[in-house]
């Protein structure tokens, strides 16, 4: 991708783009210089972020798009298209994840898993590659997870759909890198976010069982939600020669 002259660096969407990973990318894409499209399914949380970085430079507007539904995603991205006229970048950083051993999963819980982390991004890329396709490049980053490079107990629809959705991308680079399309995975580890604290029943109890997971992090911490911005801020600039590639963010949880 080349920059183009004053105004944007280009377009870029981000699911999910009002939780605390999300906005972190959102704000790292738009102080690079990008035009930012906000994804959400939260409204209220992602017109402001969208109110907070927009300048008459590179603008950003919230975008309603649930990964879970495919009406949504069909109407957001047309929306998206018809608004902006060309998407350079996508982040598919929404998900959902269920904590469960697998034997207790159930098929709802599965398909609930394969709708919003695999068959949402599958289908928006469909809609999305077309245009890129046209302008000659464009740039998909999947947020995935360490899980899915090493397995999570508790978590196997999780660990499996996001690792789908990276064999996905790499289909995608076989098949379109020639014609300018990157697609590339970012893998976080325990990343400290208001979310991974509201799973745990207390605030005590929170901090037995992240103390626990920071002994277990090689570097003997949580990340930040902005180091997973950052690698995402690369990957999606014009230098990058990366495709195709699962980067963890993890603290070398899953070194190897």
């Amino acid at each position: 991708m080349t920059r183009r002259g004053a105004g944007p660096r280009g377009v870029a969407l981000v699911s999910g783009g009002s939780g605390a990973i999300g906005e972190a990318i959102c704000r790292s894409l738009h102080d690079d210089g990008w035009a930012v499209a906000i994804g959400y399914v939260s409204r209220e949380r992602a017109e402001a972020l969208a109110a907070s970085l927009h300048t008459e430079d590179a603008p950003s507007w919230p975008v309603p798009l649930d990964m879970g539904d495919p009406a949504s995603v069909r109407s957001g991205v047309a929306g998206l298209l018809a608004d902006a006229g060309r998407v350079d970048a996508v982040v598919y950083n929404g998900g959902l994840s269920r904590t469960a051993p697998f034997l207790e999963t159930t098929e709802e819980d599965w398909a609930a898993e394969v709708a919003v982390n695999y068959l949402g991004p599958v289908l928006a890329t469909r809609l999305l590659l077309p245009a890129m396709l046209e302008n000659k490049g464009g740039s998909f980053v999947g947020i995935t997870s360490e899980a899915a490079k090493i397995g999570d107990a508790g978590h196997a629809p999780y660990a499996a759909v996001k690792a789908a959705l990276h064999a996905f991308f790499r289909t995608i680079v076989r098949e379109y890198g020639r014609r300018g399309i990157l697609a590339n995975s970012v893998a976080p580890g325990p990343i400290d976010t208001p979310m991974l604290r509201y799973t745990f029943a207390s605030p005590e109890q929170a901090e037995r069982v992240i103390g626990k997971l920071t002994r277990l992090v090689p570097v003997g911490r949580l990340g930040e939600p902005g180091e997973v911005a950052e690698v995402v801020r690369f990957l999606v600039s014009e230098n990058n020669f990366a495709a195709g590639q699962h980067i963890s963010v993890g603290g070398g949880v899953s070194m190897h």
